[in-house]
């Protein structure tokens, strides 16, 4: 049985590691240096299904449930509609299994006004 450290210890280290493959890209440039460990996880998420390789993206998976990663994409990337196009097509058919990624794109692509109550 894992102890809660040794999960926590895990979990940073593959953290760390899309950090850095971010900050290689120069996908991190707005960051202070010394703030990089500490940005917000949807944020990582986001940087990383837009900037890195297919194969690290498996790692986030790794981190955060898939759901938590789909909400993440849905709300930030594919609500900007046609702006990453062919970059959530892509991530709907390949990396989230969706059976027809221009329904799925078409319907939640769209933005939509919030409602205040």
């Amino acid at each position: 049985m894992l102890m809660r450290h040794d999960k926590n210890e895990r979990f940073e280290k593959k953290k760390l590691f899309l950090l850095k493959q971010l900050e290689d890209k120069g996908c991190l440039w707005s960051c202070a240096q010394n703030q990089k460990d500490k940005i917000d996880d949807a944020l990582l998420i986001e940087k990383a299904l837009l900037y890195l390789e297919f194969e690290d993206l498996h790692k986030l998976c790794e981190l955060y449930p898939i759901k938590y990663v789909q909400e993440v994409w849905r709300k930030r990337l594919v609500s900007q509609g046609e702006y990453y196009g062919i970059i959530n097509w892509l991530l709907a058919a390949m990396f989230f299994d969706i059976k027809n990624p221009d329904r799925y794109l078409k319907i939640y692509g769209k933005p939509r006004l919030e409602v205040r109550s």
